[in-house]
């Protein structure tokens, strides 16, 4: 009978054991796969930042482009308008200046 009791202690030890180590097989795989799935979805993270950035970064060099062929544009106008002005002032002089030498 004591043999038959520690037999069933051996086979309980055994099994506890079998259990323990697939236990810690199981836990460690399941943190291998969290670390794997924590890295992949790190990496996707940053791939989505990275294209948002992208995307960000193009948005603001065509508002800068915008703005530059705008503030361009602006600046010929401006430029055109006053040559017009000192045209007419050139001529308005050349009429002073002829209108005084004749008189």
């Amino acid at each position: 009978m004591v043999e038959e009791t520690i037999q069933v202690i051996r086979e309980t030890e055994a099994k506890a054991d079998a259990i323990t180590r697939d236990a810690e097989v199981k836990g460690n795989q399941i943190v291998d796969d969290a670390e794997k799935q924590a890295k992949q979805w790190k990496e996707e993270q940053l791939a989505v930042m990275e294209e948002k950035m992208q995307k960000a970064m193009t948005d603001a060099r065509e508002e800068g482009e915008r703005v530059q062929a705008e503030t361009l544009s602006k600046i010929e106008k401006e430029v055109v308008a006053l040559k017009e002005l000192a045209s007419v002032k050139e001529e308005e002089a050349v009429s002073l200046v002829i209108a005084q030498l004749v008189s």
